[in-house]
């Protein structure tokens, strides 16, 4: 406690240089606690916004990145509507499969027009995304079997369209195709950044191939587990039943990709986790010329105060009270700086979110993880021992004779 007291003695008396001195270890802490925690807010964003989707998913697209050496040599095969039957016949692990068609084109209503994304779908989609409606109800496996021309809007076209006016019941033109609105879906929110998914129009799958004249070759199907554990059990039982849909030989690659949105957070994670380390490197660079310049203030707090380091030793003090004393001094010096940085990072990263919020139009969570500001104190402190040793090392080494006779 004496040296803690002594130390914050000395840092008053040199108030301009002690803050001069903290300042690159403020900035280095005030960068690590920020980019770390405007890395946690994106991965919450992230989440959840992935979250926004549904509840184990498993994505099945065409294999569309091979070269077309490869597609001639594999025999690339599109998705159809009889492996979608593949799957829910034979994938015990799968709650629910549905194809999707998509494109884009304008929705009108009266003189109001949306350009908005068409989806051709089964009803079990909207089961699939957890995607209630607000108003109405969902097409039906009669409307998938008649082509009925029915069409269920996201909340935001609904608005757009029809402003506080009922949709349900009112016919649309879908690029001049007419469609009865028979519901309106509740408010979704974004997905990565992204509200279109409140500006799709949803419509039987027969009805886009037909009316649309989109064909029948399936873009993507949707497939749910049973539960979220089964997830890579089903998507084994969705390959064996592709195979033997699409018959495939043994020696020949999958003509399709699985994908499950674990899979997908886990590469988006990957991603801001890099980016996050890359800018926390070059942080920690900031904190290493903050020790440099401790390291060389207290270099020359030994070289002026000599004479007291004398008076001290030739007054009891040992080896180790000098030692202590200038090593507290180090680490008050490293441990205040540490403490100003995590305020300012935690402002920062704060500041950074609601300017996103701002900017984007999108609710960005701010996240402030513990750990962060734990790891940012103790590093400071860290910081503090290593680059004040040798200085402190150094007072202790006076001889006490030479020291009181120094000028």
């Amino acid at each position: 406690m004496n040296a803690i007291a002594m130390a914050f003695q000395a840092l008053r008396a040199n108030k301009l240089r002690a803050a001069l001195t903290m300042l690159g270890t403020i900035i280095g802490v005030t960068c690590v606690v920020a980019l770390w925690n405007i890395g946690e807010s994106g991965r919450r964003f992230m989440s959840d916004a992935l979250a926004s989707i549904g509840q184990n998913i498993v994505f099945v697209s065409p294999r569309y990145n091979a070269d077309e050496e490869e597609q001639k040599r594999f025999h690339h095969r599109p998705l159809g509507l009889k492996d979608v039957a593949a799957i829910e016949a034979n994938c015990p692990s799968v709650e629910h499969a549905s194809p999707m068609i998509f494109g884009s084109g304008r929705a009108v209503y009266g003189a109001r027009f949306r350009q908005a994304g068409l989806r051709g779908c089964f009803p079990s989609y909207f089961s699939i995304r957890r995607w209630d409606v607000a108003s109405g109800t969902v097409f039906s496996e009669t409307d998938v079997r008649c082509a009925s021309r029915v069409a269920v809007l996201g909340h935001e076209l609904a608005r757009e369209l029809f402003g506080a006016l009922e949709p349900v019941g009112e016919t649309i033109r879908v690029d001049g195709a007419p469609f009865r609105v028979i519901g309106v879906l509740e408010a979704k929110g974004s997905f990565f950044g992204d509200n279109t998914q409140d500006y799709q129009l949803f419509m039987p799958f027969s009805a886009a191939s037909d009316a649309m004249g989109w064909g029948r070759q399936v873009h993507m199907v949707f497939v749910s587990a049973t539960r979220r554990e089964l997830i890579p059990q089903a998507k084994q039982e969705i390959r064996l039943a592709l195979r033997a849909s699409q018959n495939l030989p043994p020696d020949r690659k999958d003509s399709f990709e699985l994908q499950d949105l674990g899979e997908v957070a886990q590469s988006v994670d990957q991603v801001l986790m890099g980016i996050t380390m890359l800018l926390g490197a070059i942080a920690a660079v900031s904190l290493l010329v903050g020790g440099i310049g401790i390291m060389n203030i207290m270099l020359v707090s030994v070289t002026e105060r000599t004479r007291e380091i004398g008076l001290r030793m030739a007054l009891g003090a040992t080896d180790l009270n000098v030692l202590g004393q200038f090593l507290v001094e180090a680490m008050v010096l490293s441990g205040l700086g540490g403490l100003a940085g995590v305020g300012g990072g935690v402002g920062v990263a704060s500041g950074a979110v609601a300017i996103l919020n701002m900017v984007t139009g999108k609710e960005w969570p701010f996240v402030l993880n513990p750990w962060s500001v734990a790891i940012a104190v103790v590093f400071s402190l860290l910081v503090g021992i290593f680059f004040g040793f040798y200085p402190a090392w150094r007072a202790s080494r006076l001889d006490p004779i030479v020291a009181l006779r120094h000028e």
